[in-house]
C-alpha cells in the first residue's frame, strides 16, 4: 500500500469537500489526530476504506490515484436506486435508509448499523392485576448538537422524523404559543377528531367539497353542530372554505386543507404520549433544545 499516495488523496477530498480532519475523524469513528497521522504518511486500516470513500463522497480506487475513482454523489447514488425499488414500497425502504444512516450518528462507529427487521412497534403487555392490554411503542430518538431524530424502528409501524436545526435554532420558527393553544382547544372540541378521520377516509382526489348538512347525517350531528365544529376547523386552517352556487343560491362548503399532514401529527402525539421504552437512545447534546434566549430575556435561570 502506497501510504503516502493515499494520504495525500484523503488530504486532497477532504479539503474538496470543505470537511476538517475532525469531521472526517468523527464521521469514520477515529480521532482528528489519526487522521492527521494519514494525511503525513501514515495508513488508515483497511476496514475504514470504504467509510473514509463514502464520507469524502468517492470511490475506494480514488483513493489510491486510480482511474475510474470520479467522486460520487451520494444524492444521485440514492436517486437512482430509489428509482429501482417498486413504487408502492419507496416510503417504507427510504424509511429504513434513514435508521440505517442513524447507526454511525448514534454510536460514531462506521461499523454500527441499526435492522429495524425484528422489532414490534404496538407492543402489548398484559397486567396481572386486571388482566388489562397496554399498547405501546418501542421508541427510537437521536438528539444531537444539529438536530434530532425521532421514530419507531419496526416492521409493522414504523416512522423517520429527521429534524435539523436551523442556524437560528428552532424557537426562531416557532409560532406563538396562542395559535398552539387555538389549536389544540378546536382538536379537543367533541367530534372533532373523528370529523377529521371521516373526512381522511374519503379519497383526496379529486377535491370533494363537504356541506355541513352532508357531513351532520354520518357523523350523528345536527346541522348547526357540524357547522359550528367545521367553521372552528376553518379558523386553524386544518378545513378551507368553498362557496357552493346552489338554485337556491349560494351555499358555503369546506374542504380537508392537508389530508397528509393528520395521521403523522396524530402518529407523532402518541409517540409523545407513550408510556413504552425507547431503543437505541443516545443524547449527544449540551446546549437547550430551545436556545434562542426567550427566557433568559425575562430575567429566569
Amino acid at each position: 500500500m502506497n501510504s503516502s499516495l493515499l494520504g495525500e488523496q484523503i488530504a486532497r477530498f477532504r479539503k474538496a469537500v470543505d470537511m476538517t480532519q475532525e469531521e472526517l475523524g468523527r464521521a469514520v469513528g477515529i480521532s482528528a489526530q489519526a487522521v492527521s497521522r494519514w494525511e503525513c504518511g501514515g495508513a488508515p486500516d483497511v476496514t475504514l476504506l470504504p467509510a473514509v470513500a463514502d464520507t469524502l463522497r468517492v470511490t475506494v480506487d480514488a483513493l489510491f490515484g486510480r482511474e475510474g475513482g470520479e467522486r460520487i454523489r451520494i444524492e444521485d447514488a440514492v436517486r437512482r436506486w430509489m428509482l429501482t425499488v417498486p413504487q408502492d414500497q419507496r416510503a417504507d425502504r427510504l424509511c429504513r435508509l434513514v435508521w440505517a444512516a442513524a447507526g454511525p450518528v448514534m454510536s460514531g462507529k462506521p461499523e454500527d448499523k441499526l435492522d429495524i427487521s425484528g422489532y414490534e412497534a404496538c407492543c402489548e403487555t398484559v397486567t396481572p392485576e386486571d388482566g388489562k392490554t397496554i399498547r405501546w411503542l418501542r421508541r427510537t430518538q437521536v438528539i444531537m448538537e444539529d438536530g434530532c431524530i425521532l421514530g419507531v424502528r419496526a416492521d409493522d409501524m414504523s416512522f423517520a422524523a429527521v429534524f435539523p436545526e436551523p442556524e437560528a435554532g428552532w424557537e426562531a420558527f416557532m409560532e406563538d404559543n396562542g395559535l398552539y393553544r387555538r389549536l389544540f382547544e378546536v382538536l379537543a372540541r367533541p367530534h372533532c377528531l373523528e370529523l377529521l378521520e371521516y373526512l381522511c377516509s374519503k379519497p383526496p382526489f379529486p377535491s370533494r367539497r363537504y356541506t355541513p348538512g352532508a357531513i351532520a347525517k354520518p357523523m350523528g350531528l345536527t346541522t348547526a353542530e357540524a357547522d359550528s365544529l367545521m367553521e372552528a376547523l376553518a379558523e386553524v386552517n386544518l378545513l378551507g372554505r368553498a362557496e357552493l352556487e346552489t338554485e337556491d343560491g349560494l351555499i358555503h362548503a369546506y374542504l380537508l386543507g392537508d389530508e397528509s399532514g393528520l395521521v403523522p401529527f396524530l402518529y407523532f402525539a402518541r409517540w409523545l404520549t407513550t408510556g413504552g421504552s425507547g431503543f437505541l437512545n443516545g443524547t449527544y447534546r449540551k446546549s437547550p433544545v430551545l436556545r434562542g434566549g426567550k427566557w433568559k430575556e425575562k430575567g429566569e435561570n
